[in-house]
């Protein structure tokens, strides 16, 4: 991975496409540890949060369907061409709706 910047790391650890990744960014449907993110070339870091909103929860309102990266750790790789991050990857979590910022469907 060239950086640590959020679109990589979706692009990465969900294997979504850079301009799918564009379009979530723009619908506001990315949050690192909970809040909106201010470009899409934000910098995570290691213990860091990324979700990607997929729908509210057909169940309950208040609730949220996500996948989820958390990165683990990062180093950079022998050849020192790049980084080598280690995730943690949810494809589907059921989390409640954050409360600092709302995600409403439109």
């Amino acid at each position: 991975m060239a950086s640590l910047r959020v679109d990589n790391v979706i692009k990465a650890g969900l294997g979504i496409a850079r301009n799918k990744v564009e379009t979530l960014f723009y619908e506001s449907r990315i949050r690192v540890n909970g809040c909106k993110i201010p470009k899409k070339s934000f910098k995570v870091d290691v213990g860091d949060e990324v979700d990607v909103i997929k729908e509210s929860s057909r169940m309950n309102e208040e609730f949220l369907n996500v996948s989820r990266i958390v990165v683990l750790s990062n180093e950079e790789n022998k050849d020192g061409d790049g980084l080598v991050v280690k995730m943690r990857r949810y494809k589907t979590l059921t989390i409640e709706d954050y409360p600092n910022d709302p995600w409403k469907r439109r």
